[in-house]
């Protein structure tokens, strides 16, 4: 049944490649050890090391094909040096050629729950990762029969797991590490589990805007976060949000409270604060975020206002930020706001953009409450929002560079100053 349910002849992929991640340690920087004596501390950051040893393709499982992350997924492992795909599951496509992969010639097929978990009997040799690109509610079938096939395997048959729905972004049981790299990667490469859940994309760019400045939050105000979309956001399903005869000439506001990814920014930025910060589990951060959808087809852009303890300069809060993502090849950090056009396309975050208001030193107690931080963030919604954001997990859980098969470029391309 298994040879059955492979699409058509395959070949392995090109032989392993070598590379290394970026080596070194940094401090917070001068700036921000001075804040932090001011702001009760700051977050830690450091760069990592990765030794990844020659070996054969890494199978891939994709289950959820049709939706435009899983076309991305497609051309990114298509380009991978180590990865291959092994099968990929799509109900409406099923028997179909799989478009944009020339590692070998291979067809949709439509597999159930209990085929993955007969597959996943089989240890790696059949399925090294298994990506769920479903939407929110449906991937728990599939977890619960790679979970169970998965405990009767030995270590090094277990299959690595991503998620790119919402369904365990909030796990408590400390079965799912949440993949944000650039916030999360020590809890990621200390994962014993090999379950990943992949963040939201509205929810990567605003945690990476608010998260250099958590050590200074006023505790007694709301971060707000003002997100556009592309329409690729709201999905292959057609709605008002992906017609693009609707959205000329409009921008859509929606879910205006409780957005599943407005509780996703505090949630995974709360398990980033330190005993010493105003917020934990008994008083967990929260957030103010309102979504838009917008005549273009992909990226993100994001305002964000972040109420401060302390005053700080623009100058201090470029030098906050550069320091925080030193190092860090998918996050840019300009002192220009950052475009969506520029970003369109992209597998990185730019962060920039920075204000205050006038008068930020002034200590009376209509100033005080308004020391705030203004910046913006775009990144793409399809890429670093959530596909390239899987590559980068899967490197990650597979022990080699974290950035193997993702495009890079140095520095972004900023058109307004």
């Amino acid at each position: 049944m298994v040879a059955a349910m492979h699409g058509g002849a395959q070949t392995n992929a090109p032989p392993s490649q070598t590379s290394s991640a970026p080596v070194g340690s940094r401090s917070y920087s001068t700036m921000a050890r001075r804040f932090a004596s001011r702001a009760a501390g700051s977050i830690g950051r450091r760069s990592y090391s990765t030794h990844q040893p020659s070996k054969p393709a890494l199978r891939v499982g994709l289950i959820g094909a049709r939706g435009y992350t899983g076309r991305e997924l497609i051309k990114l492992i298509d380009g991978h040096p180590q990865f291959e795909l092994a099968y990929v599951s799509s109900r409406e496509l099923a028997g179909k050629p799989v478009p944009n992969y020339t590692k070998a010639q291979i067809n949709h097929v439509n597999l159930s729950a209990q085929q993955v978990g007969e597959l996943t009997r089989e240890g790696r040799q059949a399925v090294d990762v298994w990506i769920m690109a479903l939407p929110n509610n449906v991937a728990a079938p599939f977890v619960a029969e790679i979970n169970n096939a998965a405990a009767q395997l030995p270590p090094d048959q277990q299959p690595v797991v991503v998620d790119l729905s919402a369904d365990y972004r909030f796990d408590t049981t400390g079965q799912w590490a949440y993949g944000l790299p650039e916030l999360h990667r020590a809890s990621l490469r200390n994962s014993t589990t090999g379950r990943i859940s992949n963040p939201g994309c509205y929810a990567t760019g605003s945690q990476l805007g608010i998260a250099p400045l958590l050590p200074y939050l006023d505790s007694t105000r709301l971060p707000s976060v003002f997100g556009v979309s592309g329409y690729s956001g709201a999905g292959t399903k057609p709605s008002p949000k992906n017609d693009p005869n609707f959205l000329q000439d409009n921008l859509i506001p929606y879910a205006p409270v409780n957005h599943i990814h407005e509780r996703e920014i505090g949630h995974s930025l709360t398990r980033l604060c330190k005993p010493e910060y105003p917020f934990g589990s008994q008083n967990p951060l929260k957030v103010q975020f309102s979504p838009h959808v917008a005549p273009f087809f992909q990226g993100i852009a994001l305002t964000l206002h972040v109420p401060l303890r302390l005053s700080m300069s623009v100058k201090d809060m470029v030098e906050v930020y550069r320091e925080f993502y030193q190092g860090e090849r998918l996050v840019h950090v300009v002192e220009s706001a950052p475009l969506v056009r520029d970003n369109s396309e992209k597998h990185y975050a730019v962060v920039g953009g920075f204000a205050v208001p006038p008068h930020g030193e002034d200590t009376g107690a209509a100033q005080l409450a308004e020391r705030r931080a203004v910046l913006n963030v775009t990144l793409d919604n399809l890429l670093k929002g959530a596909a390239t954001q899987a590559i980068q997990n899967m490197n990650i859980a597979m022990g080699i560079d974290e950035y193997a098969g993702i495009p890079l470029t140095d520095k972004p391309t900023m058109s307004l100053d």
